[in-house]
């Protein structure tokens, strides 16, 4: 994505009128064209539920977070599009969930350098929700 080049993020991109009825079409079609893996593949578990307001100031922009679960990767032939995707990876969720992996701060958004890159900004916001609202909050 030229808009966020060399930054870490998520599948995802704006509702292309016309094609996507729903923002979860959005979010599979865009998983698709970025990372090839088929929308079949994914069992979409919800919409992420976030601060718009603090969405806002983040990205400037509206975003809406579509949770899903795509089995086991090493199931899947994933493809990025080298055209809105430089490198792709992937972070255990025990690692996510360590404390002392996380930067939190007051009034900014939280920063996670507990993988291969640092992930900060939007989905270092999205992520920390994630995990505080779902992930800690689930019983299994």
């Amino acid at each position: 994505m030229r808009t966020f080049a060399h930054q870490v993020c998520f599948p995802g991109g704006m509702v292309d009128e016309g094609v996507d009825s729903t923002i979860i079409q959005t979010s599979l079609r865009e998983m698709y064209e970025e990372l090839a893996i088929p929308p079949e593949r994914a069992d979409i578990l919800g919409i992420l539920r976030c601060n718009w307001g603090e969405v806002t100031s983040i990205t400037g922009i509206s975003v809406t977070p579509v949770v899903g679960f795509i089995g086991e990767l090493s199931d899947l032939k994933i493809s990025p599009n080298l055209t809105e995707v430089e490198t792709y990876f992937t972070i255990p969720l025990s690692d996510l969930v360590k404390e002392n992996h996380w930067v939190i701060r007051e009034f900014s958004a939280p920063v996670f350098n507990g993988g291969p890159f640092v992930i900060w900004g939007l989905t270092a916001y999205i992520l920390d929700h994630f995990i505080k609202e779902v992930v800690l909050k689930a019983d299994v």
